[in-house]
């Protein structure tokens, strides 16, 4: 059976320095030309992972597979192809969602995954990072403010955190 063009592209970059950035550049384009065929919009490749990872809309681990993609390239390879024929999920036609529901994911996949989503979050837009108590509400917050976002608040609930962050505009 022939390869994808994307299986061939993997087998001859694979031992390149810059292979693991390569794959999450990929998986940021696969998702962006995702929505924009199945008449999602046009988004910026970064924004439009960032809205795949918001609706939880792939079928495996996004977040662990980008935390090291060169050990996981057969798994990202087979999420692009899929792209190409899967069905658009209701909750990426529209807005970016507001919540980002955290609670029961490990550390440091929950820093992972708030920094992923963060980075391609629009500017001025304030989202809600859910969080359990321990080591992500003192991990978390962190990473983010590390990464140049704002931490505007944190409040406590009955049994996790929200945690409310913005992505400043660059011109702050």
């Amino acid at each position: 059976m022939d390869k994808s063009p994307i299986a061939k592209w993997i087998e001859a970059n694979s031992g390149k320095e810059t292979f693991g950035n390569a794959l999450r550049e990929l998986v940021s384009y696969a998702c962006a030309e995702w929505i924009r065929r199945s008449g999602g919009g046009l988004l910026p490749p970064e924004e439009a992972l960032s809205r795949v990872l918001l609706a939880h809309a792939c079928e495996g681990p996004l977040d662990e597979w980008l935390e090291s993609p060169a050990a996981h390239s057969g798994e990202i390879a087979a999420f692009c192809e899929s792209l190409k024929s899967r069905p658009l999920p209701a909750e990426l036609a529209g807005d970016a969602p507001s919540v980002l529901d955290l609670r029961g994911v490990a550390c440091p996949r929950n820093a992972v995954r708030s920094r992923l989503v963060m980075a391609g979050y629009p500017c001025g837009k304030v989202l809600e990072i859910w969080l359990d108590n321990g080591s992500p509400i003192e991990n978390v917050p962190g990473s983010l403010v590390a990464d140049g976002h704002k931490v505007l608040n944190r409040e406590k609930k009955a049994d996790y955190w929200v945690l409310k962050v913005v992505k400043p505009d660059n011109k702050e």
